[in-house]
């Protein structure tokens, strides 16, 4: 990895670690986004509750469901910069079902050894959590890196996903030449101006 690119994923490493001490960092019905330039370099990232996304953030219980996971996560495509900017898309990450619920992986299927001695005086609270498929948060995110012939020519970036799923208020992290910033999509909203 050369310092062109990773300088723009450590000021986005910086940036989100800055948002996750500013915000909770998993809270329904909000996702967290991001915008860096640097030089010719876009990247964009974005995160979301899966429950905001698939409508759940435990392992789908059956074939049927775990296809409906996969066509919501689909749903996640790479947001669009103004057609001035002349951006190519050139690497695009997005957690995948496999990733987040492996098959055949089943929380509930842990063997937790819970032996212990109990020879001594004392009373004991044990709260552990014993697979709870319904326990785990779970998040969606999303990293897109453009290369961009006239960078000074953006205006404007539109998430087009973000329509379908209009529940979501989309904090915005903006890292850009001019300086840094944020920005509030309300949910429905798709633009996201940079004027």
């Amino acid at each position: 990895m050369n310092r062109r690119t990773l300088l723009p994923l450590v000021s986005f490493g910086v940036l989100l670690g800055a948002t996750a001490q500013a915000a909770p960092v998993h809270q329904h019905g909000r996702a967290e986004a991001a915008l860096v330039v640097e030089g010719d370099s876009l990247t964009l990232s974005f995160r979301a509750p899966l429950m905001d996304i698939v409508g759940a953030e435990r392992s789908p219980a059956d074939t049927a469901e775990r296809e409906r996971y996969r066509e919501r996560m689909a749903k996640v495509t790479a947001p669009r910069p103004a057609e001035a900017a002349g951006c190519e898309l050139k690497d695009e990450r997005v957690s995948g079902l496999a990733e987040l619920f492996p098959e055949g992986h089943d929380p509930a299927d842990h063997d937790h050894d819970h032996d212990h001695d109990h020879d001594h005086d004392h009373d004991h609270d044990h709260d552990h959590d014993h697979g709870d498929r319904h326990a785990h948060h779970q998040d969606l995110e999303a990293t897109w890196t453009y290369q961009c012939d006239h960078i000074a020519e953006l205006d404007a970036v539109t998430w087009p996903f973000l329509s379908d799923f209009p529940s979501l208020t989309t904090e915005v992290i903006l890292l850009l030449p001019s300086g840094q910033g944020a920005r509030t999509l309300s949910p429905g909203d798709t633009r996201l101006p940079l004027e």
